[in-house]
């Protein structure tokens, strides 16, 4: 008693712990090579001068049209607003409470772009990519001039962005999520939601993956399937719960139930472009919402939604009689859905279409996209930006003619994602998610399945709406991510533990009782 012969545990336990720290030290080792990073970390380099460019050419921040309702909602924090609160919430008024300036917000923001940028390339080596991919997934981020664009901008595109990538992270970090992360992306994509309301459909690709991936290896299938209903059921209650606490407060605020003001006119907006109003049955108030401009000449979906054009004069006084223009709307779009739900659909594909032309041009009707390009002016969209600037704090208003130029040329030339490009990486990502070839024995199946469904889901559910070349941001974080998920599925078949510069697989599964199939 008391000694160990050669097949006790005790003596495997004193031969392997050495390997073990061998194994630890040569794979922090690998990680921390700059041969593996040096793509990264030239992209990395581009991507802060762009920014620092920026900051130095617009004094103290871009101030869009919608940047001045957050700045106006700042004190209320009205919810019936047509942006839901959580930019103010979550990043605004913390941000301007502590640096008394809109210069510090935009700072903020595109450090946290470029935060973003290293959190996809983190991950992508964690679930197995090469360098080289995980890098080239980080360009658009890092490099896009719309992307840098809307940072400097006081919008909440940026923070939308982090709540997503954040959720991201904490599903697929491990591959099976437990508990813990899966509440807490819950409530990151409640956020999300709070920040822009388009979000809302996303929680259905998060808890779709969370139901394939999430279960243990060695455990009979009836644990097994109990313990995907649970993560999963963790993964919703969290979301709908944060849901439920912001729609509560909007409820306290108005007396009705809602996550964002004006939806009501936002889908007016959409069903009013083809709305045939010889087959609508329509009440005296609907009847003057009918557009003027005959089938076929109609203008875009902003131009109904925010009435530029001028309702007539009855539509308001007879709204009143039938419960307000908000029903109104409503009922007018409703009565068009139901009576049009393929022209509607169509008009939805089209817009959709639109995220992958080969070059970033204004359809007839769209919101120009000269929006979106650095100015050789400040852009002032007829508002007061001085007064933003003396009310919220910050250096003033000025513009680096020179420095603008360079930002607008490398723009409208070679500083964007093509949207082939883009539309390429949500193939790769449902070529991964479906199976083809090696990507049949990978675990990342389901992953390519999240990231390239949040990434479609945000450019439907946007388009579904209204098209905009700003609602294609969110994608540029999401399609290269799941578009380098997907090549890696299909080229390595299964992920690995180590980042690897060249394509040689390493042992290890990322995914906990994955198998060879983990949720395609």
């Amino acid at each position: 008693m008391g000694q160990h012969g050669p097949d006790d545990p005790a003596n495997d336990d004193t031969i392997e712990m050495p390997r073990a720290s061998e194994r630890s030290a040569r794979s922090a080792s690998h990680w921390l090579s700059p041969r593996l990073h040096w793509l990264f970390g030239i992209l990395l380099l581009g991507g802060i001068v762009l920014r620092v460019l920026v900051s130095i050419a617009y004094a103290p921040a871009l101030l869009y049209i919608d940047s001045f309702r957050y700045l106006d909602n700042l004190r209320d924090l009205d919810p019936t607003q047509l942006n839901p609160v959580g930019y103010q919430l979550f990043l605004l008024k913390p941000a301007l409470f502590v640096t008394k300036s809109l210069q510090s917000v935009v700072i903020i923001q595109h450090l946290l772009g470029l935060a973003l940028a290293v959190a996809i390339y983190v991950v992508l080596l964690r679930r197995g990519a090469r360098a080289w991919v995980a890098a080239l997934a980080t360009a658009p981020v890092l490099l896009d001039a719309y992307q840098v664009q809307i940072e400097h901008n006081i919008m909440s595109d940026l923070l939308f962005q982090v709540l997503l990538i954040a959720a991201v992270l904490l599903l697929i970090w491990q591959g099976a999520p437990r508990v813990p992360a899966a509440v807490f992306a819950g409530l990151l994509l409640a956020a999300a939601v709070i920040t822009r309301s388009v979000a809302i459909p996303l929680i259905v690709p998060a808890a779709v993956y969370v139901l394939l991936v999430a279960r243990r290896r060695g455990e009979p299938e009836p644990r097994r399937f109990a313990q995907r209903l649970g993560v999963t059921a963790a993964l919703v209650g969290a979301f709908a719960l944060g849901v439920f606490s912001y729609a509560t407060y909007y409820h306290s605020y108005s007396g009705s139930w809602g996550v964002a003001g004006s939806s009501s006119k936002v889908l007016y907006g959409r069903t009013a472009t083809v709305a045939d109003c010889s087959k609508l049955d329509l009440n005296p108030a609907e009847e003057p919402l009918c557009p003027k401009e005959p089938l076929g000449e109609r203008y875009g979906v902003d131009v109904y939604t925010h009435g530029l054009k001028g309702w007539d004069p009855r539509a308001l006084e007879l709204a009143d009689e039938y419960g307000g223009l908000d029903a109104t709307t409503r009922s007018f779009a409703n009565k068009v859905l139901a009576a049009q739900p393929l022209d509607v659909a169509g008009a939805i594909l089209l817009d959709f279409l639109k995220n992958f032309s080969l070059t970033k041009e204004t359809a007839p009707n769209d919101v120009p996209v000269e929006r979106w390009h650095f100015q050789t002016e400040y852009p002032r969209w007829g508002l007061d930006a001085e007064a933003a600037v003396r009310d919220f704090g910050g250096p003033p208003i000025s513009v680096n003619t020179e420095i603008a130029s360079f930002l607008r040329n490398y723009q409208l030339s070679v500083g964007y994602l093509p949207g082939a490009v883009l539309g390429g990486t949500l193939l790769l990502s449902v070529a991964g998610m479906v199976g083809l070839g090696r990507a049949r024995r990978s675990d990342l199946r389901s992953a390519c399945l999240l990231v390239g469904g949040l990434g479609a889901a945000i450019l439907v559910t946007s388009a579904a709406f209204e098209f905009s070349w700003r609602y294609q941001v969110p994608a540029l974080v999401l399609l290269p991510l799941a578009g380098a998920l997907g090549w890696t599925a299909l080229t390595r078949g299964s992920a690995t533990k180590e980042p690897t510069a060249s394509g040689d697989d390493r042992e290890g599964r990322l995914e906990s009782g994955s198998g060879n199939s983990s949720g395609g």
